[in-house]
């Protein structure tokens, strides 16, 4: 579909303006080079030189609980979940977008597929191969820094889920 149609589709919609479509679609190209690229990182250097080029220097985390870390408290924790068992898949939909004169609010969902053997019988059979799909929601504020989009803050949004062998 051409941005012009796009656009166009997007002022039928009630209540939404064609610059929070254009926002938000250009947000979730984002979420998607976010997502491919946390697939993708194999070392320390690539996940600092990512967070420089997307992050602002001041981002923080609040986890669920309230507690608020910043980039060089959760650094080694990103990286241990990189490399971790590659996921099969990282999808970040967009749920809702709010635009303000200092940037975006966006929440949005986090879900990662991975497939595994369950040597130990927890999803059923010792030894059976299960998908388990994780969703975590979030709620993301982007500012614009240099004319480019740069994520600033990410709250979690209440616990994760997880569904075994069952699509979202």
């Amino acid at each position: 579909m051409s941005p012009a149609l796009l656009v166009a589709v997007a002022l039928l919609i009630p209540g939404v303006s064609a610059d929070t479509f254009e926002i938000q679609a250009e947000l979730q190209g984002l979420y998607d080079e976010i997502s491919q690229a946390t697939l993708q990182v194999t070392t320390q250097s690539e996940l600092d030189q990512f967070h420089g080029v997307l992050y602002t220097p001041d981002w923080a985390f609040t986890d669920a609980a309230g507690h608020t870390r910043t980039w060089a408290d959760v650094r080694e924790e990103a990286f241990r979940a990189v490399s971790a068992p590659r996921a099969d898949s990282m999808t970040q939909p967009i749920r809702k977008v709010s635009v303000d004169a200092s940037g975006a609010t966006v929440d949005v969902s986090v879900v990662i597929v991975r497939t595994l053997v369950d040597h130990e019988g927890k999803y059923g059979r010792s030894g059976d191969t299960h998908t388990l799909t994780d969703t975590t929601s979030f709620r993301d504020r982007w500012v614009k820094m240099s004319g480019a989009w740069k994520l600033k803050s990410r709250q979690q949004i209440g616990r994760p889920t997880e569904l075994v062998d069952k699509p979202q």
